[in-house]
């Protein structure tokens, strides 16, 4: 088997899960209707496992899923390493979403799963180009930090940025307040305290940004989040994204030269276990 493979198996009591082969009629296809996490598998344990977890629980409370028969974090990892051993670094990217077909309205609240491993790239370092989308705004709900499969702004957003030619996207909330990167959560520091948007603004939870929070606090260290513009990054000493993946520091907005302090403490954060 190799990585790269979405593989769907029904060993070690997987009883949810669906063949290997593309499922058309589901409702995660149909509707969006389920959630994701992208997950790193590095010395045969899942990074961040209770992280992921708790935002998982989360987001199936949320979007009415019965967990009953979700797979386990354990059972994930006895099969990773019973497959792909320990030594390599593996990208998982785990999907529930909710049985049956229907319309809009569900006919169950049970779940099938869908796991896909593939080679593992950590964050860039840097990111030397970046710009606010002028249309794609987000918007906050019940399920806006959830990490949905519903994600077709994000698909537009970094399609745009491709084409463009740029390295990061940034979008706003509803009301031009700073929300996050394409694909990651957003932070900043200024004379030793970091900033990052609030929930509110229609960001997603991300792990990475749980990480960081966590340590924050245990360090003792002021974490503001709230609602920020534009123009508080140009007063920045440090601007970078974070994702499961790691850090990359923002180096230039629109043509912007941005702070250029770097975070050790926070870099180590997310050096794999046999770096």
């Amino acid at each position: 088997m190799n990585a790269g493979e979405t593989v769907c198996r029904k060993k070690i009591n997987f009883s949810n899960w669906i063949p290997a082969e593309p499922v058309s009629f589901n409702r995660g296809f149909l509707f969006g209707d389920g959630l994701f996490e992208t997950m790193i598998f590095d010395q045969g344990k899942i990074r961040f496992s209770d992280f992921h977890k708790a935002r998982l629980l989360d987001g199936c409370k949320i979007l009415g899923l019965e967990v009953t028969g979700l797979s386990t974090i354990e059972e994930l990892e006895r099969y990773l390493r019973l497959n792909f051993g320990v030594e390599i670094p593996k990208r998982i990217r785990w999907t529930i979403f909710r049985k049956g077909e229907g319309k809009y309205t569900p006919l169950t609240d049970e779940i099938q799963e869908v796991l896909q491993i593939q080679p593992f790239t950590p964050a860039p370092s840097f990111k030397n180009s970046a710009f606010f989308h002028p249309e794609i705004y987000l918007s906050h709900s019940p399920w806006s930090h959830c990490k949905t499969i519903n994600a077709l702004p994000y698909v537009l957003a970094n399609r745009d940025r491709a084409q463009l030619g740029m390295d990061e996207v940034l979008l706003l909330s509803q009301g031009s307040y700073l929300s996050e990167g394409g694909s990651s959560n957003l932070f900043w520091v200024k004379a030793g305290e970091f900033f990052t948007p609030s929930l509110a603004t229609g960001c997603i939870a991300g792990v990475g940004r749980s990480v960081i929070k966590a340590y924050l606090l245990k360090q003792g260290i002021t974490l503001h989040e709230g609602f920020y513009r534009i123009e508080d990054l140009y007063e920045a000493d440090a601007i970078f994204t974070s994702n499961v993946t790691g850090i990359s520091y923002l180096r230039m907005i629109e043509g912007k030269k941005l702070g250029q302090e770097r975070l050790r403490m926070i870099e180590q954060l997310f050096e794999l276990s046999g770096c």
